[in-house]
């Protein structure tokens, strides 16, 4: 009976091991330019956003709304081709004000991610 409790522990202990790494597999935002709070003096062209995985480009929206809640209008979202943990939005006469990113990503585990942050132009 012992040998049949040690496999069954045995067991338990690999599916937990190999479990894991997937439980913790969701992509994180880990840094974005500008960073969230900053108040620019100059606008910037480009907003990136840095993951700690690599992402789905089919999967990765990234939307830009003005102060008043407006949707400012830019390109589609697009992942780096260097570096797929980044995607980038280029943005275009953004003026005065605060504006507000909301992105959502996939990563390889197919689970969607969603966040935040505003930052400012003065």
């Amino acid at each position: 009976m012992k040998t049949v409790q040690k496999i069954v522990a045995a067991c338990v202990f690999a599916a937990a091991t190999l479990t894991a790494p997937l439980a913790m597999a969701h992509a994180k935002l880990t840094a974005s330019n500008p960073t969230p709070g900053a108040v620019l003096e100059v606008a910037p062209a480009e907003i990136s956003l840095t993951f700690n995985e690599k992402v789905e480009q089919a999967f990765s929206t990234v939307t830009l709304t003005y102060t008043d809640g407006k949707v400012v209008e830019t390109e589609k979202a697009k992942v780096d081709a260097a570096n797929p943990a980044i995607v980038r939005i280029q943005t275009k006469g953004l003026t005065t004000g605060t504006y507000t990113v909301k992105w959502a990503v996939a990563g390889h585990d197919g689970h969607r991610r969603t966040g935040t942050f505003s930052f400012s132009v003065k």
